[in-house]
């Protein structure tokens, strides 16, 4: 509206019918009045036009193309729109859609015409998403659900009380030392200080009890499995080491 007024001002000494054939002029040659602001468009009208930087919204499935865009020839055309809008920005494009018309709204499809690695693998159909299972873990103390990681990895909550064992925390950790400088990689990579304190708590005696305990997988099992029972067992660091130096050895 303020660039209509602008122009109006322009042309202020010519009558209203010189000022509806400035406007007839412009848009017969496309020409938009000049602004310094946000000019709304739609893709018909942007032809001819350009910008610095252009935001294409609305690029979904039923929008662009249309739901009326039945035949090979009608979809034709609505891309060439999108060619229209794209080709509209000097510097900057930004292309988007809405997932939903509204929260929590039916899930709409980005349009065919986007190159999104998903909706080209699944010829524009939404892939089916597994639901993810959540696994509850409760509490050994009391059996309340566990939330955080920390509590998850200790098997307890925070306020439950501790069956810490300090000597072993301290031996696990200086094992956990030796183990991340001679692998040139951070302590935590070993094992995370929640992990060594579920282990310093419940003691695991076998292997199947060693995998329970969250943070150590199948891999990490394999690494360091063997030295986490002896240390658990009563063996000293230097014992674990030394059994360590053997095995490479041979």
């Amino acid at each position: 509206m303020q660039a209509l007024v602008t122009l109006a001002e322009e042309v202020a000494a010519g009558s209203l019918a010189d000022f509806c054939a400035e406007l007839a002029r412009r848009a017969t040659l496309q020409h938009a009045p000049t602004v310094e602001g946000v000019t709304l468009a739609s893709l018909h009208s942007a032809k001819g036009l350009e910008w610095d930087a252009v935001f294409v919204a609305g690029l979904a499935e039923g929008t662009l193309p249309t739901g009326y865009a039945k035949t090979p020839e009608a979809l034709e055309e609505e891309r060439r729109l999108l060619y229209v809008g794209i080709t509209r920005a000097r510097q900057w494009l930004w292309l988007s859609y809405a997932g939903a018309r509204a929260p929590g709204g039916r899930q709409r499809r980005p349009s065919r015409f986007l190159p999104i690695a998903e909706a080209a693998a699944t010829g524009g159909r939404p892939r089916e998403r597994t639901p993810r299972r959540t696994v509850l873990v409760s509490c050994r103390v009391c059996g309340a659900a566990l939330l955080s990681g920390a509590d998850r990895k200790l098997g307890r909550c925070a306020d439950c009380p501790s069956s810490l064992d300090e000597e072993l925390l301290e031996r696990l950790r200086d094992w956990r030392l030796r183990t991340a400088t001679a692998q040139q990689v951070p302590a935590y990579v070993v094992f995370t200080d929640a992990t060594l304190t579920a282990l310093a708590e419940r003691r695991p005696g076998r292997t199947e009890e060693l995998i329970e305990i969250a943070g150590i997988g199948p891999r990490k099992l394999a690494l360091y499995g063997e030295a986490v029972l002896a240390l658990v067992g009563g063996a000293t660091v230097e014992d674990v080491d030394g059994a360590e130096s053997s095995a490479t050895e041979s």
